[in-house]
């Protein structure tokens, strides 16, 4: 006779296969116009996971990737499907994703980032939509995961159902987890290797929380050991390093909930003083407020792309900062 706990292990199972399911019905629907679409997220690991047993956890939405090239398809198939957009997420990241609603209830939706996945940090799908049909690579899925800042108990999970059943390799496929995919990634942008990093130790010290046998602990916490050795052994830019040097005194990751264009108060060398910056390349408003803080003499950096080029925008000039 089933226990409780295994009556509602087979329900979650149940609810994550029915959820996958129609994810993928609604991708091969895209899929017939022309139109790509991704998983990301938990059912994106639920796709590649082997055990479905452990890696099934419940999936209150599902989460896409696709083109901006393709998004009057992409709503257009949404609606004959029976989905209407919610427009305040659209109007909220100035279009970069969109939110479909179908039903009353409003856990029942699908979340389509376009291009790119900008939550802490950005990743970049534009050029990899075509690694495989239903689902971002397992790489992608990782750094995804990797990359939170406050990460939570189900994505540990999903990072560690990752590792379990996908191989690490040199391979940029579906079929493994392409080990300097992830070590470059990291090698450009310091503050998601920042959180990378931090995540993967995480990951250990929390990895005997999880119901594995000793053999499959073993084989998750080799391959958290051979990312970090990957990512610390990959040669670090220029940029890498100037960033490096501000370190955590100034912001690393984007608070997902900040309004687009929105200044974020950071140190600067000169104390008692605030003005705003402009960053050359992604043009993101910086609001510098130094009076507690004396940084090194090494270039500021972006906190949203990490770059060093930031200017002092013509209309501003330097003022006391309040007291």
């Amino acid at each position: 006779m089933f226990s409780r706990d295994d009556s509602d292990r087979i329900a979650i199972r149940q609810t994550a296969d029915r959820r996958l399911a129609e994810a993928i019905a609604l991708i091969d629907e895209a899929a017939r116009f022309g139109v790509r679409l991704r998983l990301v997220g938990g059912l994106a690991a639920y796709r590649y996971a082997v055990d479905r047993a452990f890696a099934a956890r419940a999936f209150s939405d599902v989460d896409l990737v696709g083109s901006s090239r393709e998004v009057g398809r992409s709503s257009e198939i949404f609606a004959r499907l029976g989905y209407r957009e919610n427009r305040h997420v659209a109007q909220a990241t100035a279009g970069q994703q969109l939110q479909f609603v179908r039903g009353a209830r409003p856990a029942d939706h699908v979340d389509l980032f376009l291009d790119v996945m900008r939550m802490d940090h950005d990743v970049d799908a534009r050029e990899r939509l075509g690694i495989d049909p239903y689902a971002i690579s397992p790489v992608d899925i990782l750094l995804t995961k990797l990359q939170i800042g406050q990460i939570a108990a189900k994505d540990l999970h999903d990072v560690v159902a990752l590792l379990k059943d996908v191989p690490l390799s040199d391979r940029d496929d579906n079929t493994s987890i392409a080990v300097p995919r992830l070590a470059r990634a990291c090698a450009r942008d310091w503050g998601l290797c920042h959180d990378v990093a931090a995540n993967l130790e995480l990951v250990a010290r929390e990895l005997s929380r999880f119901s594995l046998p000793d053999g499959e602990r073993q084989l998750v916490a080799t391959r958290l050991v051979a990312l970090g050795t990957a990512i610390s052994g990959e040669e670090k830019p220029l940029r890498f390093r100037l960033r490096a040097r501000v370190g955590t005194r100034l912001p690393w990751r984007r608070e997902v909930e900040d309004r687009e264009g929105s200044p974020v108060v950071v140190g600067a060398p000169k104390a008692g003083r605030r003005t705003i910056l402009s960053c050359i390349g992604c043009d993101y408003s910086v609001e510098i407020s130094t009076e507690l803080i004396d940084l090194p003499a090494a270039p500021l950096a972006c906190p949203r792309c990490g770059g060093v080029d930031l200017r002092l925008q013509p209309h501003e000039a330097e003022e006391p900062a309040a007291a």
